[in-house]
């Protein structure tokens, strides 16, 4: 009776290894016919730049990704000639880092800095032909707001 019971482990033992190679070896097969051969050359990856930031209703005012936008506390003015009004975000930046993106990444869409007040809260005016850009940071326990008022006719601030 002892021998027909180690039979039987043994049987299942042998059955599984086999199944376990013939697994491994169709898998090593499929692996092999879909790689390319040395005289060819590997596929071109085309480089992708990470998205750092979003445009929201004011086309050329960045924003970056990690901040959300409060419809509930935005309003946007559209005519066929300009859009103006203000746009609320909150988010987990570094108020730093916050000021430095729009420092950097506004004069690449065309606007020019003009000033900025700091205090608890961070002013920043930039002016772009006849429209004025007034971004209010504010930086709270674990995130940080920004308004960003975009408003139209203003010349030679």
């Amino acid at each position: 009776m002892r021998d027909l019971s180690w039979n039987r482990v043994f049987m299942a033992l042998f059955l599984a290894l086999l199944s376990l190679a013939f697994a491994t070896s169709c898998a090593t097969s499929t692996l092999s016919e879909g790689e390319t051969s040395s005289s060819e050359s590997p596929p071109v990856q085309e480089s992708v730049q990470p998205v750092t930031a979003f445009y929201y209703d004011f086309k050329d005012v960045p924003v970056p990704k990690e901040m959300e936008i409060k419809r509930d506390k935005s309003f946007v003015f559209q005519t066929t000639e300009f859009t103006a009004g203000l746009l609320t975000f909150s988010g987990r930046v570094e108020l730093d880092s916050l000021i430095s993106f729009f420092r950097i990444k506004l004069p690449e869409d065309g606007w020019h800095f003009l000033s900025s007040i700091k205090s608890p809260k961070t002013i920043m005016f930039f002016q772009k032909e006849n429209r004025l850009c007034i971004i209010t940071i504010t930086s709270k326990t674990f995130t940080t707001d920004a308004e960003i008022l975009v408003a139209q006719g203003f010349q030679g601030i």
